[in-house]
């Protein structure tokens, strides 16, 4: 069963409580988005589903018009990733009133909220997500409560890409496209766009702070290129904990050799079969790294790592490919995750022939 039926079905506010709880916050909602003239914008926009996903179809930005609202009120923006509000917090500034429910380190295809989390949703003016899944455990929560606030797939207007290991045979889609900094200046554009449109008083604010990020975003991507060409072109071939890295590789010229998990998804678990396929696959290419990452346990690719018995040493490097890290880790925003991203990735594949 797929994992959102299952937690349809698994009735997560199954007690009295929190179902007393979760209608409250559903009234609650429905009353703090009305206009203070009558009219609102539409609720939660349709996210992609399975059916419409298998055809690559880039997501859309709703039709939004501006909110009623006191003056001296800012946009209450809810983001649900690390990444994501990053990126949102760089564009909205000091205009909006940002919560982001995921803290850093924090595994987005696995969290789910709080009591309280669930409240900032339902007071929320807006909802940015990243589309495609990404938030499979928070989704049903999120298009049950923001009854008002438009649901927002930051990802719009980008076309997909499938995920390059046997989840692509079931047309799914990489939602991963933050892993390509060329990608996330659609991000940028999208939420300028989006905050525009609700708050056009704040307009000409959010295109100076977008404009000045996407100076920033342009040498990021610039930096990579430059830095990453120093992994010879026989080494440019990686294998990762989950498919993650497909934008990235695309982007940069890399081959997927395999994932420990070959799904887009953290939360699958792969067979013993696909394990002994993954080890004979990173022997014929004489692959020796394997990218695991910060957000999951390394355990399965360290299995992986010892069958690797054609290889003098194996790395098992990890990356921030999902959340941002705590300050001090290099990765607290998401310019600097991918710095240190780069950094690993170079270390662990330039020393190849």
């Amino acid at each position: 069963m797929p994992l959102l039926r299952r937690i349809a079905a698994d009735q997560h506010f199954g007690s009295a409580g929190h179902l007393v709880l979760f209608l409250l916050i559903i009234v609650a909602a429905s009353a703090c988005q009305t206009a203070e003239d009558g009219a609102t914008n539409s609720g939660p926009i349709t996210l992609a589903s399975d059916e419409s996903s298998s055809g690559l179809v880039p997501l859309a930005l709703p039709t939004l018009s501006p909110l009623q609202r006191p003056p001296d009120r800012p946009l209450q923006v809810v983001a649900t990733t690390s990444i994501i509000g990053d990126v949102v917090a760089h564009v909205g500034g000091d205009a909006t009133s940002l919560t982001t429910l995921m803290a850093a380190g924090q595994d987005p295809h696995s969290y789910e909220p709080s009591t309280g989390d669930l409240t900032k949703v339902a007071e929320s003016d807006l909802i940015f997500v990243n589309g495609w899944q990404l938030e499979e455990a928070l989704l049903d929560d999120l298009t049950n409560i923001a009854v008002e606030a438009p649901i927002v797939p930051i990802s719009a207007n980008i076309t997909p890409l499938p995920p390059a290991g046997e989840a692509h045979e079931h047309g799914a889609v990489d939602p991963h496209v933050w892993l390509d900094p060329q990608l996330v200046t659609q991000w940028v554009h999208n939420v300028q766009d989006v905050l525009s449109d609700l708050d056009p008083a704040n307009a000409p604010v959010y295109a100076a702070n977008a404009a000045a990020y996407l100076e920033e975003l342009a040498a990021l991507d610039d930096d990579m290129v430059q830095q990453l060409s120093q992994i010879p072109p026989a080494s440019r071939k990686l294998v990762t904990n989950h498919d993650s890295l497909t934008y990235f590789a695309h982007r940069f010229d890399f081959e997927i050799v395999g994932a420990v998990i070959p799904a887009p998804s953290t939360v699958a678990e792969p067979s013993a079969q696909q394990l002994a396929a993954l080890v004979q696959k990173m022997r014929e290419e004489n692959v020796c790294t394997i990218f695991a990452e910060t957000t999951a346990s390394p355990r399965l690719a360290e299995t992986v790592a010892a069958e690797l018995t054609t290889c003098d040493t194996v790395d098992v490097l990890l990356l921030h490919t999902g959340a941002l890290g705590p300050p001090g880790s290099g990765a607290s925003s998401y310019i600097e995750m991918m710095r240190t991203n780069t950094d690993t990735i170079v270390r662990g594949l330039e020393t190849g022939d």
